[in-house]
């Protein structure tokens, strides 16, 4: 299993970026976690399915767990291979 937590960008489906924090686990070909944010007026965009680009440029689609309204902490799945290693 591993883990990254830190900063990250989620971007919507017309590119609009927000800037997170995330914790994020994988678990053999399955990887999910949670992204924080901090001003939940930023993430506007009603798409569930997000680009998740981590600071050194690696990117994976997520997918927003429950529905597109933003609370503190929202939940991510991930989709492919994990961005981090």
């Amino acid at each position: 299993m591993s883990r990254y937590r830190g900063p990250a960008t989620l971007i919507g489906s017309g590119g609009a970026e927000v800037e997170v924090y995330v914790d994020l686990r994988s678990k053999q070909r399955e990887w999910s976690g949670t992204a924080t944010i901090g001003d939940a007026g930023a993430a506007d965009d009603d798409s569930l399915d997000r680009t998740l680009r981590l600071p050194d440029g690696r990117e994976a689609q997520v997918t927003l767990g429950g529905s597109a309204v933003w609370s503190d902490v929202t939940p991510l799945v991930g989709s492919g291979p994990p961005p981090f290693g």
